[in-house]
């Protein structure tokens, strides 16, 4: 007479032994001995039984496992879970030639882009297209950081500029290559030959720091963006003190970089004063230069991976109130190199726009 207990207990036993077996191969997570050692347990013990309750008082089954000779009940359950274990690791070493061969162009690939990478920083090339590379929020879908790339003066869509200034406020002359120089001359009034007859930013931020400095890295100023206003749609510029210049030694990346960042941030949502004009309204854009990786000569990767990550933390906490977008301009094949491998870690693969 068939033992339906028995029965139900090993389709029961079989279901959940080869169930996490399968599970395992399907997800192709890492093959734990002890969840496979459970799983063939499972199933040994599964045909243990059906066998026992379709015939019933077996006892002359014998078997030899693990080095004893046994009979019985014990004997068909552990010839069968070693049976199964066995084939079970035979098959997991025939499946290693293609895990390595998938590990090693994982590795190729890592590489490759290390060493375009590596290529690009020796000998970088400016980008010449304006384009944003668009990144999500985890858990704000309203928010996002990015990446700019190309020249600062054709972007015109994005409502604060930082500008990476030195602690003592003084701005690059009109046509230094720099961030600094860039929106001294475009926030400028000129004349009809290109010269400038007011010079606007340079003006306001020297008004406003005046028997001030020199200001502590990581000091933001807001000043009207000048001319930019009507040439970007710039609501106000940002002046974060995050170089530090030394007689005769030039100028030096200042260390506390998430503090630049953050206050920048900070600086840019703070409510404008009476005379402030386009600051009163409240920005929800903001684009940062790799801060100190122009003419004080900070390493992007490093500077990109800072940067990058003040942001992401800023947008990902509570404390924005009105920005919504943070992007970190990318003016050669370099620095984009260095944006691109500090996001990844921080919002994998994102969305490419505009």
């Amino acid at each position: 007479m068939t033992d339906v207990p028995a029965l139900s207990a090993a389709a029961l036993l079989l279901t959940l032994g080869i169930g996490m077996v399968l599970r395992r191969v399907a997800t192709a997570a890492e093959q734990r001995p002890v969840v496979l050692v459970v799983a063939w347990l499972c199933v040994a013990l599964g045909v243990d039984l059906i066998l026992f309750a379709f015939f019933p008082g077996q006892e002359a089954i014998s078997g030899k496992a693990l080095g004893f000779r046994m009979s019985g009940a014990v004997a068909l359950f552990l010839v069968v879970w070693q049976g199964c274990f066995r084939v079970h690791k035979q098959a997991l070493a025939l499946d290693r030639p293609g895990e390595l061969l998938r590990q090693s162009r994982a590795e190729t690939v890592r590489l490759r882009d290390q060493l375009a990478a590596a290529t690009a920083v020796r000998h970088p090339e400016q980008l010449t297209t304006t384009r944003v590379h668009r990144h999500p929020v985890a858990g704000h879908p309203d928010r996002e950081l990015g990446i700019i790339t190309g020249d600062l003066k054709n972007v015109d869509f994005v409502d604060v500029w930082v500008n990476s200034e030195n602690t003592d406020m003084q701005m690059s002359r009109f046509h230094e290559r720099s961030v600094s120089g860039l929106i001294r001359y475009e926030g400028a009034r000129h004349d009809a030959s290109g010269r400038v007859v007011e010079d606007c930013v340079a003006d306001e931020l020297a008004y406003r720091v005046a028997g001030h400095t020199p200001v502590m890295p990581g000091t933001a100023i807001s000043t009207g963006p000048g001319k930019l206003a009507t040439r970007n749609k710039v609501r106000r510029v940002v002046h974060v003190a995050s170089v530090i210049g030394e007689p005769g030694n030039g100028y030096r990346q200042a260390r506390a970089l998430t503090r630049c960042v953050t206050n920048a941030l900070r600086e840019a949502e703070r409510a404008g004063t009476p005379d402030a004009g386009s600051l009163c309204e409240p920005p929800v854009s903001i684009v940062f230069p790799l801060l100190g990786a122009g003419e004080a000569g900070a390493d992007p990767v490093e500077t990109a991976r800072a940067v990058l990550t003040a942001a992401y933390e800023y947008l990902s906490s509570d404390r924005p109130r009105s920005i919504r977008a943070v992007y970190v301009l990318a003016y050669t094949d370099a620095e984009l190199a260095a944006c691109r491998g500090a996001l990844e870690p921080l919002s994998g693969s994102g969305r490419t726009g505009r």
